[in-house]
């Protein structure tokens, strides 16, 4: 898969352009229906229906689902999140070959990760994995026929925390293939009474097949999460207003074996009621990789850098902004950088907008908005919007902000007037 060769847009359409259908699947199992029972963690309660649905607001698609369980709520995942599924097992096949590997690599590397993952999760990647059978891909006009079994949710599970916290420090100094980049932008304001967030997800184009909105609702869990293949969540949303963003940095010291980067923001977004307690089960377990995330609630932003074996964590005052774009502020955290001055145009251009749209004393949603989609044609855009289609090109995948009276605006690829809207 050579770096010249170009993916077919037809197959990023496939993705957002997917045929709005539902299912409904009545169960009644084993529990009764007035009990008491925590029903979200059992594959024998009862509920009337489990259902999901592609929908769209605005043109803008979403997965949603409600479910009486997690295996139920894997099985439905897997039924319509397939071919994201199976594109992105082709995507590390395809990675590992040109890095000289056979795919079983990443199962010995994702097995590492398998003790640090809580069973209820495990059973919903089993759901997953019971939903799939083989899914028909065909790229370069060669034909796949891609399978899928429950080490292959688990490979995708720990994907970002083997491949960023131990395959790019292993592969620094080495003469490497085009890799694949995981580069975001996110901007947090604290300059009303209630704080509000907004982030760019940017990838290799390659990825963007993979990507999905997914609103899933499991009892009283209600969450909004960027999806990549089978990975539980990335950043996202709950019904609460806690909001969580995502930037990945690669450095140079290896990660700890610890709960992986997906099931850490699941586990916050599922059950932390205050940005507080969503700080604190994210940094509860030892750091796989480095990254950035900044986590925003009715009441307060805190801003957190990580590298593997440390985190510089800052609650933010009112009348105050912030910002990621792939880059540490921590002075000590930017001597293992692997590119210490590679995303810096882009950094220094988040820096200036906020500085120049808060002369007012004020960042606004608006404000936010214009800065996650800023374009100048050059290294210092924000917005990236695919324009060569090249598969290594790197550009915004999929993008999200919440105002402050918790208003979710969503975009698959870049941030415009046609935005996606939900409430949870």
């Amino acid at each position: 898969m050579g770096q010249t060769r170009v993916f077919s847009l037809i197959l990023v359409l496939i993705i957002f352009g997917t045929f709005i259908t539902g299912v409904n699947v009545t169960h009644v199992l084993g529990c009764e229906e007035n009990s008491h029972e925590d029903c979200s963690l059992k594959t024998s309660c009862y509920q009337q229906e489990n259902f999901a649905e592609w929908r769209a607001s605005n043109d803008q698609s979403y997965l949603y689902i409600r479910a009486d369980n997690y295996y139920n709520l894997g099985l439905l995942e897997g039924k319509y999140l397939a071919f994201q599924i199976a594109w992105f097992k082709l995507i590390i096949i395809l990675q590992a070959q040109q890095l000289g590997l056979p795919y079983e690599f990443a199962y010995q590397y994702a097995a590492e990760y398998l003790e640090f993952i809580p069973e209820h999760y495990i059973i919903e990647m089993q759901g997953m994995a019971d939903a799939i059978e083989t899914v028909p891909i065909s790229l370069h006009g060669v034909d796949y026929e891609v399978s899928i079994d429950f080490l292959d949710i688990l490979v995708q599970n720990t994907f970002w925390d083997f491949y960023y916290g131990k395959m790019l420090p292993i592969l620094s100094g080495f003469p490497q293939p085009p890799l694949i980049a995981g580069l975001c932008t996110a901007v947090g304001s604290f300059t009303s009474r209630t704080p509000m967030l907004a982030q760019n997800m940017d990838l290799t184009f390659m990825m963007v097949p993979t990507t999905a909105w997914v609103f899933t609702k499991l009892g009283n869990k209600h969450i909004f999460t960027f999806r990549m293949g089978a990975m539980l969540g990335l950043g996202g949303i709950n019904k609460r207003g806690i909001a969580i963003s995502v930037n990945l940095v690669e450095v140079l010291n290896v990660g700890s074996n610890g709960v992986p980067l997906s099931i850490r923001y699941r586990t916050a977004l599922e059950t932390a009621k205050t940005a507080y307690a969503a700080k604190n089960i994210i940094t509860s377990s030892d750091n796989t990789l480095g990254w950035n995330y900044i986590i925003r609630d009715n009441r307060r932003i805190y801003t957190v850098e990580t590298i593997p074996n440390a985190n510089d964590i800052k609650l933010l005052r009112r009348g105050k902004f912030t910002f990621d774009a792939n880059v540490y502020e921590n002075v000590l955290f930017k001597s293992f950088m692997l590119y210490p001055s590679k995303y810096l145009q882009r950094y220094d251009k988040v820096s200036e907008l906020c500085q120049i749209l808060s002369q007012d004393n004020n960042l606004d949603k608006k404000d936010l908005f214009s800065i996650i989609s800023y374009y100048d044609g050059t290294n210092a855009n924000i917005l990236r919007p695919f324009e060569t289609y090249d598969a290594w090109e790197v550009g915004t995948a999929g993008s999200f902000m919440i105002d402050s009276q918790n208003n979710i605006y969503f975009w698959n690829l870049s941030p415009n007037l046609d935005y996606g809207y939900i409430r949870l």
